[in-house]
């Protein structure tokens, strides 16, 4: 099989997208209907044990997308078999998805917080529809996880080939046999148990974890390192992100099944929550300095101080409303007396604001004025001021 072949006698190949054990997946020209399309292929090899459960597989994710309608599920168009030579395949015809997977973007940078929760709704909406179809998918992860374009607004599960189908008597995923990605598979499901709702939710813990903070919960390089963790440390809280984010994180990470979220239309509404608390910021720092309007600058010094870290998580450090609050805390700092730390402040945060926001923006010129009329220190500025208010976004306690 080769590009600029037809498929079916209606599916131009145009090239591959993907390889693996799985079989192939190519980009194809449907010209019955005149659309591009990905075809996953898979070659009949007769006699082989693996490829018999491959088979198996090809056909429960057929199976799976056509019970399965949702937005953020990927569309399922036709399937079919094909004769090539002596050997024959079957294939399956998708919707193209123009995007990286959610892996390939996490390996760039870590998305602002209030995009990242965009994401984990959309992604727990189509679990919600795949468990209301009394499908559970048992490979949550990144890779399976893809944009349907560059601009990463919408986001599409994939590959349902080992998902599970009501009571999942199938031949290929036997009582006790652990299947699915080390580093996102729930504890019951390292004891061989079957997959449940809770045990997705468990990988989208895992998956939300390393969305929202950088880093996955554990991270041990050993599959027996991974299963022990799994099975028994409990996760390190985030303290950066905002409590009921955290709380929500921990919760989808318990070790019991019973203390996870009963379902995934909870944690979509938890993650909502989540959401106006980021998008309630703003007015919380405003609310701390006018506080200081009205004789409570220490008072308020305390409120703002915790709130910088938020912004810097949510937005970045870079955002203008990071670098607003950052000047706004130098400001009580003088209000209170402290203008040996303000002016330390205000020297670090001008270089950083003027590389985010640009030279002669309002924001960096409000700094320069202000740095201008704030004494200067007889001694030298002890360095790391404004990182230490920034705070480290992976921070984790146990």
């Amino acid at each position: 099989m080769r590009a600029g072949e037809l498929l079916g006698e209606r599916y131009r190949l145009v090239g591959e997208l993907g390889r693996g054990g799985f079989g192939v997946v190519w980009e194809a020209y449907d010209q019955r209907i005149g659309r591009q399309v990905a075809v996953k292929t898979l070659r009949h090899q007769h006699g082989s044990r693996d490829a018999a459960t491959d088979l198996a597989r090809f056909a429960r994710e057929m199976e799976v997308l056509a019970r399965v309608s949702h937005p953020s599920v990927v569309l399922i168009f036709d399937q079919g078999e094909a004769a090539e030579g002596e050997g024959s395949y079957s294939y399956l015809v998708m919707e193209l998805l123009n995007g990286l997977t959610l892996k390939q973007v996490l390996l760039e940078q870590r998305p602002a917080l209030p995009r990242a929760l965009s994401w984990a709704r959309q992604l727990c909406a189509a679990l919600g529809a795949a468990h209301a179809a009394d499908v559970i998918h048992r490979d949550v992860k990144p890779e399976n996880i893809m944009f349907t374009g560059p601009d990463q607004q919408l986001l599409k599960v994939l590959d349902f080939g080992i998902a599970q189908i009501g009571d999942n008597q199938d031949g290929f995923t036997t009582e006790g046999a652990v299947i699915g990605s080390a580093p996102y598979l729930a504890p019951e499901r390292w004891r061989g148990e079957p997959g449940t709702v809770r045990s997705d939710l468990y990988s989208v813990g895992c998956v939300l974890f390393e969305l929202f903070t950088g880093a996955r919960p554990f991270t041990s390089t050993s599959t027996y390192g991974l299963m022990a963790q799994h099975l028994d440390d409990p996760p390190g809280r985030p303290q950066a992100l905002p409590a009921e984010l955290a709380d929500l994180l921990l919760d989808l990470l318990a070790k019991e099944p019973a203390d996870r979220p009963a379902d995934a239309a909870e944690v979509g509404r938890r993650l909502e929550r989540a959401a106006d608390t980021i998008r309630d910021l703003r007015r919380r720092a405003d609310a701390a300095f006018l506080a200081a309007g009205e004789g409570k600058a220490a008072e308020a010094l305390d409120q703002l101080r915790p709130l910088i870290e938020q912004f810097a998580l949510a937005f970045g450090p870079g955002d203008g409303r990071t670098v607003r609050t950052c000047h706004d805390f130098a400001v009580l700092l003088t209000r209170v007396g402290a203008l040996d730390q303000a002016y330390c402040l205000l020297d670090e945060l001008l270089p950083h604001a003027t590389a985010a926001l640009g030279e002669g923006h309002p924001d960096v010129e409000d700094i320069q004025r202000r740095l201008a009329r704030t004494p200067t220190p007889e001694r030298p500025c002890p360095p790391g001021l404004l990182a230490a208010l920034l705070g480290t976004v992976n921070r984790t306690s146990s």
